[in-house]
């Protein structure tokens, strides 16, 4: 039987007092048990996340791509998510929000499914974030109506190599990388799953990713986001009907 390799992935900015659990946890977890490989995207953090990631680099075969600057979340994903070299990648968020033991309950389904989502069991977010997600997903289903999916942004996430291949070249419309990730790979008849998995809160209790400031931004960005990719994916449905 075939034992499919995983690429892990792990996007870092600013998680000094979690990076290093979170690290050991997950290798850890599949030592023995996987053929894998740690990749850390490190996004230009500013406390001590990349003394630490150096320091770990040489305690265990770390993938360490390091930047000097901040390029945001989605563009540190884009940049390093292409340098997995296993036929599975596994991308999952550095904040320690969800238990590495999971990770088997989306493993279970490569052998049927392109795309494994882990949708998040009682939230442990901030009330903003969840609805902000909610909000999102709602807007998401109604503009996608194939979609059916209730958590596209969830940060526990394992995708076929093939279809990040596929599909990457394209992402840019959204900040929500995986958002954008699932509706166009749906759209393009990938098979995809939601299976549900546990959910903690961070142990600072604060995002790097979407700060409370940010939101009327983020909101109206995303709002725009939609509208384009949706006439993308028309546009691209045009074309596959007069082939």
């Amino acid at each position: 039987m075939n034992t499919p390799k995983i690429s892990v992935v792990i996007p870092v900015h600013n998680e000094e007092m979690t990076i290093g659990k979170s690290i050991n946890d997950y290798y850890n977890e599949f030592k023995g048990k996987i053929d894998f490989e740690i990749i850390i995207a490190e996004d230009g953090s500013t406390d001590n996340t990349r003394h630490i990631l150096k320091r770990m680099k040489r305690e265990m075969p770390l993938v360490l791509f390091m930047s000097s600057k901040r390029k945001g979340y989605q563009k540190a994903i884009i940049d390093v998510i292409k340098h997995a070299k296993y036929e599975w990648i596994f991308l999952v968020d550095s904040d320690y929000q969800f238990a590495p033991p999971d990770f088997w309950k989306l493993y279970e389904h490569t052998g049927i499914y392109d795309i494994i989502l882990g949708r998040k069991l009682k939230r442990k977010d901030p009330f903003h974030r969840i609805i902000l997600s909610r909000g999102f997903n709602i807007l998401a289903r109604v503009m996608f109506p194939r979609l059916r999916l209730y958590d596209t942004d969830t940060g526990f996430r394992l995708f076929k190599k093939s279809a990040v291949e596929d599909i990457l070249p394209s992402i840019g419309r959204l900040m929500f990388f995986t958002s954008e990730f699932v509706i166009r790979a749906k759209y393009k008849g990938y098979k995809i799953l939601e299976v549900p998995v546990r959910h903690f809160k961070r142990f600072d209790g604060k995002t790097n990713v979407f700060p409370l400031k940010s939101i009327p931004k983020i909101v109206l960005h995303e709002l725009m986001g939609l509208i384009r990719l949706r006439m993308d994916i028309n546009k691209r449905q045009k074309i596959v009907k007069a082939q």
